[in-house]
């Protein structure tokens, strides 16, 4: 059968010898540098050096030896990457260095020095699809008696200076830890790091123990450090536990690691000596990495790292892995899709009276130029949503967030008081004379103004409205950035904003089609849609302003509505049944809004129920119910000096990220975190906020750790301070929600 397969790779070799010129093609001893030395009493390392364009097939290798006494155990490999190869289908290969442990046994008749004989079968291959023939090689070894022991001997290239002065000393001495625990941690490439520990004979280190955090720079993670199976043992301080009594290495990931220069790296680890029964407290090294000039990370695909991937995502991490696994078209097909989703939640909906006050503005609106109008105001809000996409791939900062800044939402509430004082007709918006003489030229109607006010509006609109984040844009837009694509970034937002507006495209040719046409109902439907327009004002502003000035202002918006509406006029007896209407709504409004007024005066600050609680007098000694009480932390080390206070307390943690601006925190801090029941059904759970209103660096550091693109989103921990993201929640939580969620939680809160 192997003759059979390397005639098979000999004829492809004849075939394929063409693609390439003879002369370019390595040797094989060239393309695959092998050497071999004795490493430890017990162990050969055997080494490649394999070209850039080449590698090695993880299966053609074969270690033999006809050294009498001397037997051979099963050597140790590198993780390789898995390549579809032409030759052997799907299999794991080798590229650039690799080198390979062999563990030996000598019997009594080999104790002696000797030389071993070390037969050694390998096969490789070109990129370019050139294959050669089975190498072999014979290695002579010499190996020193075992009687003294031999001093191990240390690969110079490969360990620092620290490892290569370890010297195992004699059982049962006493040592201090840094000669107990030799670490050292180095960078394998840009995504991987690789920390070291060489042991001491009658030490351990306990598995559980070992933790690695980034100091610097600040929003960078690591992934999960992938251990070599430990042994398990009863130990009398901590019970059953995993330790390791032999050198050993961890790999880990780097995540987020494009474009990182350096990095800083602390690493916590304890251990006991076995004879001495001395326990050594807990030691924390840190290490400062350069990353320039490593080659790019591997990929980790059918590694050990695919546990990772195993472990149940939340809703943003799903969406973000599916996008990474589509094609361009099929990320513009998913984007559409979720944007006629995301057109019907409640953050859209300002957007439609902006829109049918824009038709209503301009009068006798055809439904024709209600549709072109609409289509103007969608498009033009999706290339908003582009520059958002494009922003966010190439700075990786969102653009939105950015222009939720208290200025920018007072200076789009006073557009939007400026349009509905034009719809009252106190004057006419419009381009300045020369500019509209200018577009006349071009068009002899009068229509293109209202077509720029149209693109104007629908831009603005998506900045500053825009849809709230939830699961659906937090995974978006987190998949942008991971991408560092800015052009895959507009094209995708751009998809997204085209589907939000489909909806918005056929209520605004509707509005063209059930707006009266000029007269006095006319004038009437304008100004109706002036009140909606100062309604959406203060709407925007409660962003940014307290819940008694919000109030005010709606209180006030309700009670002249009502009075413009003719509540306090007599009605005519031969007012029809629209007149009756009319009327009787803006006795509704002047009610409600008085209600406000009246409710604010007391006290009040509940504006659905304004009166609720004013006239408790009777219940004034009841218990007061159980809700959350949040502390806040500000940036990265605020947030871990609360964790390991937590820690220390075994508590879990739920982190909230909130901010001023943000539409649904303010509903979920008056309805969701009031919840009895939700925070009965948390428990212990210590409740942190974390406020990025000002967005600042710590605001910016903190969300980038966690994936946050926007608030809000609540992240949990277990009582070990480890995040439990398959729990996350990104957007508006109901009450319901939580408590449903609350109950999977505190099942795995416990480590």
């Amino acid at each position: 059968m192997s003759n059979l397969l390397c005639f098979i790779l000999l004829l492809v070799v004849s075939v394929q010898a063409h693609a390439i010129k003879p002369e370019e093609l390595l040797q094989a001893d060239d393309a695959f540098k092998f050497k071999a030395e004795v490493v430890a009493p017990d162990k050969i390392k055997a080494t490649w050096e394999i070209a850039e364009g080449y590698y090695l097939y993880r299966e053609r290798f074969k270690f033999e030896t006809t050294t009498p006494d001397v037997t051979l155990d099963v050597p140790v490999f590198p993780k390789g990457d898995i390549k579809n190869d032409p030759n052997m289908g799907q299999t794991e290969v080798f590229h650039h260095d690799i080198v390979v442990e062999i563990p030996f046994k000598r019997g009594q008749n080999a104790a002696q020095a000797v030389e071993l004989a070390l037969n050694v079968k390998y096969q490789g291959c070109a990129d370019a699809g050139i294959c050669f023939q089975p190498q072999k090689k014979i290695a002579a070894l010499q190996l020193s008696a075992t009687e003294p022991a031999a001093t191990p001997k240390s690969d110079s290239a490969a360990l620092p200076d620290i490892i290569k002065q370890a010297q195992k000393p004699s059982a049962g001495s006493t040592l201090p830890v840094d000669k107990a625990f030799v670490f050292d941690m180095a960078a394998v490439d840009k995504g991987t790091l690789n920390a070291r520990w060489i042991i001491q004979p009658d030490h351990h280190l306990y598995r559980p123990k070992i933790k690695f955090t980034v100091k610097e720079p600040l929003g960078i993670t690591l992934g999960t450090p992938l251990f070599p199976a430990g042994e398990t043992v009863q130990d009398e301080y901590f019970g059953e536990i995993e330790v390791y009594g032999k050198d050993f290495d961890v790999q880990v990931p780097i995540l987020q690691a494009t474009g990182l220069q350096k990095l800083v790296v602390e690493t916590e680890y304890q251990g006991c000596a076995d004879k001495t029964g001395v326990c050594y407290p807990p030691v924390t090294q840190t290490r400062e990495l350069t990353l320039t000039g490593l080659p790019d990370a591997k990929p980790r695909a059918n590694s050990d790292t695919d546990a990772i991937a195993q472990a149940p995502l939340n809703k943003q991490d799903a969406l973000t892995q599916r996008l990474e696994d589509s094609s361009l078209v099929q990320i513009i097909a998913i984007t559409f899709g979720l944007g006629l989703l995301l057109a019907f939640t409640p953050c859209i909906f300002p957007m439609i009276p902006i829109l049918s006050g824009i038709i209503a503005g301009y009068g006798n609106t055809s439904s024709r130029k209600a549709l072109w109008l609409s289509v103007t105001y969608v498009v033009s809000g999706a290339v908003a949503y582009a520059i958002i996409g494009f922003v966010f791939g190439y700075f990786g900062q969102n653009l939105q967030a950015v222009l939720q800044h208290p200025i920018a939402i007072g200076l789009m509430s006073a557009l939007f008081v400026a349009l509905a004082f034009s719809m009252f007709g106190f004057y006419d918006l419009q381009l300045p004379n020369s500019l509209q003489s200018r577009l006349n030229e071009i068009s002899n109607k009068q229509e293109s103004g209202s077509f720029v006010g149209a693109a104007i509006m629908g831009f603005l609109s998506t900045l500053i409205v825009g849809p709230c984040a939830g699961p659906a844009i937090a995974g978006i837009l987190t998949f942008i950035t991971q991408s560092h694509n800015a052009w895959l970034g507009a094209a995708a937002l751009f998809s997204l904003g085209m589907g939000i507006g489909v909806p918005l495209i056929l209520i605004g040719t509707s509005a063209g089609h059930l707006l009266p046409r000029a007269g006095v109902w006319m004038d009437t439907v304008k100004a109706l849609f002036g009140i909606i327009m100062l309604g959406v004002a203060i709407y925007m502003l409660s962003r940014i302003v307290s819940i008694e000035i919000t109030m005010a202002l709606t209180g006030i918006l309700l009670v002249s509505s009502g009075v413009y509406m003719g509540a306090l006029e007599k009605i005519d007896e031969d007012a029809g049944g629209w007149g009756r209407f009319w009327k009787s709504t803006g006795m509704l409004q002047l009610f409600y809004g008085a209600l406000i007024l009246l409710g604010l005066s007391a006290g009040s600050t509940n504006l659905l129920q304004p009166l609720k609680g004013i006239f408790s007098v009777g219940i004034a000694n009841a218990q007061p119910a159980e809700t959350m009480s949040f502390k806040r932390v500000i940036g990265l080390d605020g947030l871990e000096a609360a964790l390991q206070q937590a820690k220390a307390q075994k508590r879990p943690v739920m982190l909230d990220f909130y901010a001023d601006w943000c539409s649904y925190c303010q509903t979920m801090e008056k309805v969701t975190f009031k919840d009895p029941a939700a925070a009965k059904a948390l428990g212990n759970t210590l409740f942190l906020q974390a406020d990025v209103t000002s967005q600042s660096e710590h605001d910016l550091a903190l969300q980038k750790r966690f994936d946050v693109v926007a608030p809000p989103a609540i992240v949990f921990f277990n009582d070990a301070g480890e995040e439990l993201r398959a729990l996350r929640l990104v957007g508006d939580i109901t009450p319901e929600q939580l408590r449903t969620h609350a109950a999977t939680f505190m099942q795995q809160a416990v480590k």
